[in-house]
């Protein structure tokens, strides 16, 4: 399997500046380390973890959205890191809106690992809802 293509600290900047623009909201980061830290634990998951891509694209959004990082967008943004991701990556994944929006939701409130958020990557790859 070759090397995934990552996202960096930048382009994930510019997805929250893309989901402001869309949605609104109030730009800024909370903690400049904890950002670069949650851009670069996607590749910890990839060289120590299972790797698959699914794991990968789940440890953006949940880093992103559980962290809180930006003061405003951080669901918004976790999701625009994730599906760029893969599809950077060649899987396109189709995950219901509702699924989607309901487990960033349950990130965000510690309901739901990182695992969780695979499995729900790992489905729309399958086809399944």
């Amino acid at each position: 399997m070759s090397e995934p293509l990552f996202l960096t600290v930048a382009q994930v900047e510019e997805f929250h500046r893309e989901a402001l623009a869309a949605y609104g909201g109030i730009a800024g980061v909370r903690d400049r380390g904890l950002l670069e830290s949650a851009v670069f634990q996607p590749q910890y998951v990839h060289l120590y973890g299972r790797g698959d891509l699914c794991d990968v694209a789940a440890a953006y959004a949940y880093h992103i959205a559980q962290n809180q990082l930006f003061l405003d967008g951080n669901k918004r943004t976790a999701l625009i890191a994730a599906l760029t991701f893969l599809k950077a990556n060649g899987h396109s994944a189709q995950v219901p809106r509702a699924a989607i929006y309901s487990a960033l939701i349950a990130i965000a409130e510690r309901r739901l690992d990182r695992d969780g958020l695979a499995r729900l990557f790992r489905a729309s790859e399958a086809g399944a809802d």
